[in-house]
């Protein structure tokens, strides 16, 4: 019968060789591609200073930043723009295609169509995409870690981060490992880690 010291070490011993095992299996997933879609979303913005104020461009540009290195497609558009040069506030049309998993909800998801919809398309004289016409590729889930001095962002742009991951994220496929801290914002580097579904080979934006 083993002693208490040599059962709690065993104890230990496991957990730890189980814990490793997990790690890795869960690295492999996310090294693993998976076959993905693109959705359209279109997502309204506002963007509310908290000391940081922008001139359209850089604020537009740095939006369109942060989005494509979460995995949004090149052909992301800002439209039905209400800016004005470093006011205090801001409101921006998105429109983002992103990859989600090519499951049978999200596929049902996306070539679900509505009567508005439907008339579009036949004023246009444009057949909406069925299962089969949508573009399938690879892509991984990624580690990405926001901060100052990465992707061009700066200590002031704390705020915009924080505003643009509770307000555009959850609508990607993408999940928060370390959350930004609100509260540090007005002094401290936007950091915020999250893990993203991008494009893989040529299909990255």
């Amino acid at each position: 019968m083993r002693r208490l010291p040599d059962r709690i070490a065993f104890s230990a011993c496991a957990c730890l060789a189980l814990f490793c095992v997990a790690t890795a299996h869960g690295a492999e997933l996310m090294q693993n591609p998976v076959e993905a879609v693109w959705r359209a979303r279109h997502l309204t913005f506002h963007y509310r200073s908290e000391g940081t104020m922008y001139s359209c461009d850089l604020l537009a540009q740095k939006i369109k930043t942060i989005l494509r290195q979460l995995g949004a497609r090149t052909r992301f558009q800002l439209g039905g723009v209400r800016c004005r040069d470093f006011a205090e506030l801001a409101q921006l049309e998105l429109f983002v295609e992103a990859p989600v998993v090519a499951t049978a909800e999200n596929i049902r998801d996306i070539t679900h169509y509505d009567s508005k919809d439907e008339l579009i398309a036949r004023v246009r004289g444009m057949p909406l995409p069925t299962p089969e016409d949508l573009e399938r590729f690879p892509a991984v889930w990624e580690t990405i870690s926001f901060r100052a001095g990465k992707f061009g962002l700066e200590n002031q742009d704390c705020a915009l981060v924080q505003q643009l991951r509770r307000q555009v994220l959850p609508s990607m496929s993408v999940q928060v490992i370390k959350d930004i801290n609100r509260l540090a914002c007005p002094q401290a580097s936007p950091r915020l880690t999250v893990l993203a579904l991008v494009a893989t080979g040529g299909k990255r934006p």
